[in-house]
């Protein structure tokens, strides 16, 4: 198959360079031709892609083809560049040549021009690609001769004997000196006269034959006397044989060889236990059979029993022998391998499940053994109806799964099950997706973030997050998928549209927002002004005792009530930050501080600690006290105590009738004039942002008792 010749011509008048392009495409159907019209377009196209040859113009706005000739060679020292202007001079032409241009070529007129340009472009590809081959293979040789696990020697042939040119670190350490004690030096002088002169012998009679030899010697190294077995072949050049490649090793490296064999056996016999699989041999020629261990174990025979292929047979289920039968048969007669799964019927009366394998083997043509292997597959078989009930029970949850789609995905991220409604809903079907991966089917960025939670799955970590497709929003939940053992093979994601839900929850913030705006315009607005109410009354009741005023203050410090207790209400909300232990008694204590109490009084009977948000637990107790105190009358006491799963705050005033309990947790209700109606609605508020449950109940005194339940305990 021909190569294609990239060629990359750069010539500022886009009209000639198209010109150009064609005629050299006609001129060699190898070439195919990109334009540049600016030496920077051309760097660019370079480095993305890179040609085998750039032809350039001298003439160019911006930077002359020498200018450009010096960028490439920086970069690109060996790419063909040929100098193609229409301005020809003896000072161009040296100054192109002098920065390495490859050739230059003056443009003249007719069509013969790009002719004689597209020889010289075939001929400066020609030759640095076979400078480029050559410095692969000579890279790939040096690669090859460093790394080789024998020693091995270059060595020159000279007129009148032998010298090193090159040594390889194997070939350093079997001799036992550095480089410079090898690479330039003759036999003899490396090795001593002695040595040396086996050595140049074996080298002289390889010369005289022109054919390898392999020889051994004996030679006095600094690690002692050793035995080295080596290999010397002719490397000729031009019909003349100009240097000889050696190769040697340790002696002992056969030996290591062999203890290698026998640690591999032993570790194969070893992996065959941990694996629980038994080999086997027949003999055709000799009509015998050889089990390992693992094969009298899996059968359940003891060592002492013989290998016997029809007694084995028996073992099986009476359905599965004939196919065993028959399997051997063919194997033996015809060379046909099988691979079985069959059941046994041992003593004990637990059927198992066997993977049987056959391999016929020939030598010369000739049937000679069948060799094989046997496997109890029983889990592996028991696995595997897992993962069918557990397809079952995927495609009844499937099913069922309301504005959502479930995935059953491999070790491989490849979805091997997909259903659900929200398939439909994006334009999907279980085609399009069984079979493929994420990447596949959804964008890079949800896909890579997919393949990530994949992966935790496949490693034994469940996780939920969010992710937005479209205009939709998902929210997925990806769990490993455990088989027998423990083993994790698969996982399952589960997504549900909640684009919905989010914009709900959107919008209650962006309305949260503006109450809380609301609320401190009016806090800020109303503040004000009864400040300065408030002081003109206290100015005016200076003057004038009159009862009218006192009801006027009245009803101020009211207002003053109703915007703390609204400012609260609204900052409070129905959620809590995070949460801390806490002692109830010691909160009790310090929030009875905060309520005007007059001559009422706290009993403590708690000695609780709970996790709660500290701010809003004390929000809660102060609200109780207050509550318990305005309503329960001047001398009331006030108890804190432990509930089973919480606390209660009971006073001993007049209660709450049975009927109106349900009410006291809605805005405005107040059995007094002067009250806010609030107190009890910031208590329900926080308690449901804790996940607590409020109830209104009588308490031993007669009163009223606020049981708070459902708290956690530190």
């Amino acid at each position: 198959m021909t190569q294609t010749v990239r060629v990359l011509h750069v010539d500022d008048d886009t009209q000639l360079g198209k010109l150009t392009a064609t005629f050299l495409e006609r001129e060699d159907d190898r070439f195919a031709v990109q334009t540049a019209t600016s030496v920077a377009e051309a760097i660019d196209r370079i480095r993305s892609q890179p040609p085998d040859c750039v032809v350039s113009d001298y003439d160019m706005p911006g930077a002359n083809g020498i200018e450009f000739l010096r960028r490439v060679r920086d970069e690109w020292p060996e790419l063909p560049f040929i100098l193609f202007t229409g301005k020809g001079s003896e000072e161009v032409a040296s100054e192109a040549i002098a920065h390495g241009a490859t050739d230059y070529l003056q443009k003249g007129k007719g069509t013969d021009q790009y002719e004689l340009l597209a020889n010289r472009i075939g001929n400066a590809v020609s030759q640095y690609r076979s400078e480029t081959r050559l410095r692969e293979t000579r890279e790939e040789y040096a690669t090859v001769f460093e790394s080789a696990l024998v020693g091995l020697l270059l060595v020159d042939v000279e007129r009148d004997g032998f010298r090193y040119q090159r040594c390889n670190p194997q070939a350093l350490e079997l001799i036992g000196r550095d480089r410079t004690g090898i690479v330039g030096h003759t036999p003899c002088e490396v090795f001593g006269p002695e040595d040396g002169r086996k050595i140049r012998g074996a080298y002289r009679t390889c010369v005289e034959r022109g054919e390898p030899l392999e020889y051994t010697v004996d030679l006095e190294l600094p690690a002692g006397q050793v035995a080295r077995p080596g290999k010397v072949a002719p490397v000729v050049l031009d019909g003349e044989i100009e240097q000889l490649v050696v190769s040697f090793y340790d002696i002992t490296e056969k030996r290591w060889q062999k203890e290698q064999l026998e640690r591999q056996n032993d570790l194969f016999r070893k992996a065959q236990d941990i694996a629980d699989i038994g080999a086997w041999e027949y003999d055709i020629l000799e009509d015998r059979i050889t089990w390992t261990d693992q094969v009298y174990e899996i059968y359940d025979r003891p060592p002492e029993a013989p290998a016997d292929t029809e007694a084995v047979v028996d073992l099986h289920h009476p359905d599965d022998r004939e196919t065993l039968r028959e399997a051997c048969t063919d194997a033996v007669e015809t060379g046909e391998p099988y691979d079985l799964e069959l059941r046994l019927q041992p003593a004990d009366g637990e059927t198992r499940w066997v993977s049987v394998h056959g391999q016929p083997q020939t030598e010369d043509g000739e049937l000679v053994r069948v060799r094989g292997t046997i496997q109890d597959v029983t889990e592996s078989k028991r696995r595997v109806e897992e993962i069918l009930e557990l397809s079952r029970q995927y495609r009844t949850l499937s099913e069922n799964i309301p504005n959502g789609a479930v995935f059953l995905f491999d070790d491989d991220l490849r979805y091997v099950r997909a259903r659900g409604p929200e398939l439909d809903a994006v334009g999907l079907s279980p085609d399009d997706v069984e079979g493929t991966t994420p990447h596949d089917v959804f964008p890079d960025a949800l896909a890579e973030e997919l393949a990530h939670y994949f992966t935790e799955a496949l490693n034994g970590r469940s996780h939920t997050f969010t992710q937005t497709l479209g205009d939709r929003t998902y929210r997925n939940r990806t769990v490993p998928v455990e088989t027998g053992g423990g083993a994790i093979t698969h996982g399952i994601a589960l997504t549900q549209n909640v684009t919905e839900q989010v914009e709900r929850r959107q919008e209650l913030e962006t309305q949260n927002e503006r109450l809380e705006e609301f609320t401190d315009v009016v806090t800020h607005d109303l503040r004000n002004p009864l400040q300065a109410a408030t002081g003109r009354l206290e100015l005016a009741q200076a003057e004038d005792d009159s009862t009218h005023l006192s009801a006027a203050a009245d009803a101020l410090d009211r207002s003053q009530a109703l915007i703390d207790d609204l400012s609260t209400l609204a900052q409070c909300g129905d959620t809590v930050g995070s949460t801390e232990p806490l002692s109830v008694p010691a909160q009790a204590e310090e929030c009875w501080q905060m309520v005007p109490s007059d001559d009422a009084t706290l009993a403590v009977e708690s000695d609780r600690t709970i996790r709660a948000d500290r701010s809003r637990f004390r929000q809660v107790l102060e609200n109780l006290f207050a509550n318990a105190v305005e309503h329960g009358g001047a001398e009331v006491t006030v108890s804190v105590g432990d509930l089973p799963d919480g606390f209660y705050v009971a006073d001993d005033g007049v209660g709450i009738p049975e009927n109106e309990r349900e009410e006291v947790f809605e805005a405005g209700y107040s059995t007094t004039t002067d009250g806010t109606g609030l107190g009890l609605r910031i208590v329900k508020r926080i308690v449901d942002g804790h996940g607590w449950k409020v109830a209104v109940t009588d308490s031993d005194g007669g009163g009223t008792r606020v049981e708070i339940t459902g708290v956690d305990t530190a």
